[in-house]
């Protein structure tokens, strides 16, 4: 597998710098504006976005693409009032740019009010029917209203277009289940196949697991990015790191990241060579990995959820403490856990893995998860992490 470079952020940084230099020399050049735009809010700095974009939009008001991207920065600035107004005055957007009229639509989708966000969802299907956020908007909605059959249609046909859809596999699966459709339910979603668990050695620069795990947990405690249960995460009542783990981490973390693509890579090599299971057909060849540090107190844990934009997906135990009482699945990771009416189990059944520093966890990004809290005076720390395909290539100088 060939792994692209964690370091997202510092390419935004290279190639927003590189995408003033053009504009200054070029300042009629839009599509280098938009590069612009696109890798300062990349880099989290939407205020420097707005300046920018503003500046531009007086000398080109006629390109939908840079109102957009205003937009985008106003909401992330949480300006409403700035976002409304750059809404208003994008312009008719060409009907053959989709790409274009699918990221007004994601746009509206994120601001609109509830009642409004299934009809902008089903807008932006009729353009895009793979596209993960609406999917999940609309399987919000029908979970809501008690109507699971509503996602069977919706999901089936991102799947006939891609077969490896996550997010389609997950809620078809849901939908199944909820439907009392049992088999259908563990054809899709099998806890038997694709999971692996390895405990790993540490590495020879350490005096022995111990030092590796103190290493390990100094680093992220140090973390810059380390907060209390961030916006849009499946945390409750945890600290979870945010951006790139690899970027504001030491040599720890980024021995612990090489060994973790080692297993993926020994992972993918394991694979059939032919399978009739879409997950093995969508392995990626080229990836990038996506990693993150999670701290639990003694009564954090994770909600139940997917990681959509992953392929493979996992999670490394840095401490494990020994969990207090008889609850032998107090602290447990718990594979295929599915928010169910009285507190069914999913028709797929539900695999606890007990955490226990250097334990590997290895799954398809389409298994719904869940932990349980330890209850536990000490502090639970891992590191969670996806395995993400392919991103298209940054958009060329000229």
């Amino acid at each position: 597998m060939l792994w692209e470079s964690s370091a997202a952020s510092a390419q935004g940084a290279v190639v927003a710098e590189l995408a003033r230099k053009v504009v200054a020399l070029r300042p009629t050049d839009v599509r280098h504006w938009e590069l612009l735009g696109q890798s300062l809010l990349q880099m989290d700095r939407p205020d420097e976005a707005v300046a920018a974009l503003t500046d531009v939009i007086e000398k080109l008001p006629e390109m939908p693409k840079l109102h957009l991207l205003l937009a985008d920065a106003c909401q992330r600035l949480g300006r409403r009032d700035l976002f409304d107004r750059a809404m208003q005055r994008v312009p008719a957007i060409p009907d053959d740019d989709p790409a274009t009229a699918v990221y007004r639509l994601e746009l509206l989708m994120k601001a609109a009010a509830a009642n409004d966000v299934c009809r902008i969802a089903r807008e932006v299907l009729a353009l895009d029917p793979t596209h993960h956020d609406a999917i999940e908007h609309l399987a919000s909605a029908a979970r809501r209203d008690a109507t699971p059959e509503a996602m069977i249609p919706i999901c089936r046909a991102a799947l006939s277009r891609r077969a490896g859809h996550v997010q389609a596999r997950y809620e078809l699966a849901a939908a199944c289940a909820r439907l009392g459709r049992s088999e259908e339910a563990r054809k899709l979603i099998d806890l038997d196949r694709f999971v692996m668990l390895a405990d790993l050695a540490a590495p020879g620069k350490y005096a022995d697991a111990a030092a590796f795990e103190a290493a390990l947990s100094g680093e992220i405690a140090r973390n810059p990015t380390l907060k209390p249960d961030p916006a849009d995460k499946a945390t409750r009542g945890c600290l979870q790191t945010s951006g790139d783990l690899a970027l504001a981490s030491g040599e720890a973390i980024a021995t612990l990241l090489d060994l973790v693509r080692a297993a993926v890579e020994a992972f993918v090599a394991a694979l059939p060579a032919q399978s009739d299971d879409p997950f093995v057909a969508a392995r990626p060849e080229k990836a990038a990995l996506d990693a993150w540090a999670v701290v639990f107190p003694g009564e954090g844990y994770l909600k139940s959820h997917i990681h959509a934009s992953g392929w493979l997906s996992g999670v490394y135990y840095v401490s494990a403490p020994e969990t207090p009482g008889n609850d032998s699945r107090a602290g447990c990771l718990a594979l295929g856990s599915l928010d169910l009416p009285d507190a069914a189990d999913p028709p797929w059944g539900i695999v606890d893995v007990r955490p226990a520093p250097g334990r590997l966890v290895l799954f398809p990004s389409f298994i719904p998860h869940a932990t349980v809290p330890t209850k536990s005076t000490k502090a639970r720390i891992c590191v969670a992490f996806d395995v993400i395909p392919g991103r298209p290539d940054p958009m060329p100088f000229d």
